[in-house]
């Protein structure tokens, strides 16, 4: 309670007090006028009012105060049994009871909703596990089995005819051999970047996005030019910024046959913006309504984030990836000032 209720409880005993004190000194017949004339009479009343105001103040605090504490102790008990899930008392008063009664339907609700929310994300995860793998298992087919299976066939021509043929032919198949397995290599190299761990293991998202530029460069004849300001967004954001990075390249080193990539992250006030650029062979605009896993993938992130993407390409005339990003800013607090 704050000061002014403790004045205002007091002021009302004093009121109650001198009702009582008035209708007791009608009935028995006693004279206002006499307290004046009598100083001494007057004195002893006032004390007597200030003594029984206080105790009558002290003993309604004391009723409040126990009141309170038994209500408090009573919704204790209930909160406490609808966290245990066990049988419930009722308690006083009525109101309080079903407003109780509705908080705990709203729980079961709640626990009920997170119950089904989280048995889709794991179906999800499942359903996004079992998806990579069969990418996966697709690519490698696709690519890396097929390269290696024409190689070996042109390897066992060569082996059955290695005298018959000229020193030129034998020559001209080996080189053949010799690409398709540095081809096998590079898609390879691929599919292993882009199966490395996805999280930035406590860095920064420019950090992130170094270490993969470092490794195009170690892995891949591909060169990528890194610009860059400082930028400061949330850590769920940085995952999925540094995902889609992730898988863009992964998109440029299979499809796009780039020898350049330019790369562009800043924070524009309340924007970031990220921009990849590529000198690859690009595809049909028309395409993009026939979006593959990997862009899908990278516009769900997108759209995750509130944010927008924007894929312009021409054959010959490589691709430009625009990711725009709105960056929530929390106000400071402001102090008043008097």
């Amino acid at each position: 309670m704050k000061k002014m209720d403790y004045v205002l409880l007091y002021f009302y005993s004093l009121m109650v007090i001198a009702v009582i004190c008035h209708t007791i000194f009608s009935f028995v017949g006693f004279h206002w006028n006499d307290l004046f004339t009598n100083f001494s009479l007057l004195q002893s009343f006032l004390f007597l009012i200030f003594s029984l105001t206080l105790a009558l103040t002290a003993l309604v605090f004391l009723i409040m105060k126990m009141t309170q504490f038994v209500t408090v102790h009573a919704v204790q008990q209930k909160v406490e049994a609808m966290m245990n899930g066990s049988e419930q008392k009722e308690i006083a008063p009525k109101e309080l009871n079903q407003q109780l009664n509705a908080l705990e339907k709203k729980l079961h609700r709640l626990e009920e909703n997170l119950q089904r929310s989280e048995n889709r994300v794991m179906r999800n995860e499942e359903e996004i596990v079992e998806t990579e793998r069969k990418r996966i298992a697709r690519d490698l087919h696709d690519t890396v089995s097929q390269e290696l299976f024409a190689a070996n066939m042109i390897l066992s021509g060569v082996a059955a005819q290695v005298l018959e043929l000229e020193k030129k032919q034998i020559e001209q198949q080996l080189n053949g051999v010799s690409d398709i397995l540095g081809t096998a290599q590079n898609d390879l190299r691929v599919l292993l970047l882009h199966l490395r761990p996805t999280e930035l293991e406590g860095k920064s998202l420019v950090e992130g996005m170094e270490m993969i530029f470092r490794e195009l460069k170690e892995k891949s004849n591909l060169t990528v030019l890194f610009h860059h300001d400082e930028v400061s967004i949330p850590k769920d954001m940085e995952e999925h910024l540094f995902r889609i990075v992730q898988e863009i390249v992964s998109n440029t080193l299979k499809h796009a046959r780039a020898q350049q990539m330019d790369v562009y992250l800043n924070q524009e006030g309340k924007q970031l913006h990220l921009r990849m650029v590529d000198d690859g062979i690009g595809f049909e605009q028309e395409k993009l309504e026939r979006l593959s896993y990997g862009l899908k993938n990278i516009q769900e992130r997108v759209e995750d984030m509130a944010g927008t993407i924007k894929i312009r390409t021409s054959p010959q005339k490589g691709v430009a990836v625009d990711i725009r990003v709105p960056l929530l800013v929390k106000e400071k607090d402001k102090k008043e000032t008097v």
